[in-house]
């Protein structure tokens, strides 16, 4: 099994959604990720410039989140698996995973989400 790099819970302000008042609010939006990486030098080094930062990665997150508006979790989770993969070559594999907790429909919905799947050979 692959090593893999864990982001749970990030949660950005975006704008996503089909209906006006989506792209009129900022709502909150849940992002998770796995990165699949090769963990075993920077864990014999103890040195991150042989993996990867997760907390640049956050940023890169937030701003693909923050400098667009999407209609649709999917265009949202495509920009963010895409701008990973462009931006931390040591990335093999990324899996996303884009939640809109209480979506503005008329049922009781705790979230929606989907998850996406991309890797070096999808560039």
């Amino acid at each position: 099994m692959p090593d893999r790099l864990l982001i749970n819970g990030l949660t950005i302000l975006s704008k996503i959604g089909c209906l006006p008042v989506e792209q009129a609010v900022p709502q909150p939006i849940e992002v998770d990720l796995v990165l699949e990486i090769d963990l075993k030098t920077v864990g014999k080094t103890d040195d991150i410039k042989h993996g990867v930062d997760y907390r640049k990665v956050c940023d890169v997150v937030r701003k693909v989140l923050e400098q667009e508006n999407y209609r649709l979790m999917e265009s949202a989770a495509y920009a963010i698996a895409l701008q990973v993969l462009k931006q931390f070559p040591k990335v093999q594999r990324v899996w996303v995973e884009v939640r809109k907790p209480h979506p503005p429909i008329p049922v009781p919905l705790r979230s929606a989400s989907v998850q996406m799947e991309l890797s070096r050979n999808d560039l």
